[in-house]
């Protein structure tokens, strides 16, 4: 049965590895069966919608949507998983992490106070869990209770800078707010990100050929840092080099995908990309991403020529849509 006092949320942990299937496959059991124990306890709901694994990143991104004890349930389960099942030390993705839970956000999916209320609370539960259960340190990032950025920590790459060692020593410092664990780096395991975000599209353009430098000047121009007339609102980038596809790639997190959505990101990389002389090979979403930006990339896709490399099911509001109709 639906538990209408509990809004759904979205939480799209970031796990460090992506190159072992097998690995990645038992963190999918065990996260599942914790969503079966927890669902039992309350009749609430959650599904793992979406699994991305990469290889190059070494790095996989899941997609549960839910609420109540199933949801909590299964990402308890899964951070109990990573840290029994990773070593943070073994990874060696071109994607920059901190941990072998490298990122665990809460995404309230509901409009009303109640559901970023929910989503702090969960936040708390998953903290206290890594930290005491595990001696994992966990580091508030994302908004804070009030809806403001966390100063210095409003995104997961202003924490993650540096590495795990100088996140604590940041948090030490009292830059950083440690929300629960040790003020020492986990020997395998070493810290965690958690908090409460708004909805993200994860989203890269792949370019034809090697030209990492071209890759690193097109993010660089892109971000909403940046100071010339190419920087995008609520875009955070980078270059990276993708040895498995002999590409570079263009990494994008898009966090204010209604006013600058995956779209814009696209066709902005298309016309740097050209001043580089060189061609696109591909875009790709990572996760799922809302229908009204999906539509104005299928959109932009077919007018540069490029494939969109996405799951199946892509659409955020119909994953959200059934989860909560299944247990109505």
């Amino acid at each position: 049965m639906h538990v209408p006092h509990q809004p759904l949320l979205e939480s799209v942990p970031n796990v460090s590895v992506g190159r072992d299937a097998g690995r990645v496959e038992e963190l999918l059991v065990r996260a599942r069966a914790g969503i079966g124990d927890g669902a039992t306890l309350d009749g609430s709901r959650a599904e793992i919608v979406d699994v991305h694994r990469d290889s190059d990143h070494d790095r996989s991104v899941l997609t549960f949507v839910g609420w109540g004890e199933a949801l909590a349930g299964g990402l308890e389960a899964l951070a109990t998983a990573s840290v029994e099942l990773i070593d943070l030390h073994a990874g060696h993705g071109v994607h920059p992490r901190v941990g072998v839970l490298d990122v665990l956000p809460v995404v309230p999916l509901d409009a009303e106070p109640a559901s970023r209320a929910a989503a702090h609370r969960l936040v708390a539960r998953l903290a206290e869990h890594l930290g005491k259960v595990h001696e994992v340190p966990v580091v508030a990032y994302g908004l804070d209770p009030a809806g403001d950025p966390y100063p210095g920590a409003g995104f997961a790459g202003a924490v993650r800078r540096g590495g795990p060692a100088t996140v604590l020593g940041r948090v030490n410092a009292g830059e950083l707010f440690l929300l629960a664990g040790h003020h020492e780096v986990h020997p395998t395991a070493g810290v965690t990100l958690a908090g409460v975000r708004d909805v993200l599209v994860a989203f890269n353009v792949d370019l034809v050929g090697d030209d990492l430098d071209a890759a690193r000047d097109i993010a660089a121009r892109i971000r909403a840092t940046a100071a010339g007339p190419d920087a995008l609102p609520g875009i955070r980038a980078l270059g990276l080099r993708l040895a498995s596809r002999g590409v570079v790639q263009v990494s994008t997190n898009v966090e204010r995908h209604t006013s600058c959505g995956p779209a814009r990101v696209l066709e902005t990389v298309h016309r740097l990309a050209a001043e580089h002389g060189i061609e696109l090979a591909a875009a790709e979403l990572v996760g799922l991403a809302p229908d009204t930006a999906l539509g104005a990339l299928r959109f932009a896709a077919a007018r540069v020529g490029v494939p969109v490399l996405a799951s199946e099911h892509a659409s955020l509001d119909a994953a959200c849509s059934r989860v909560r109709n299944s247990g109505a």
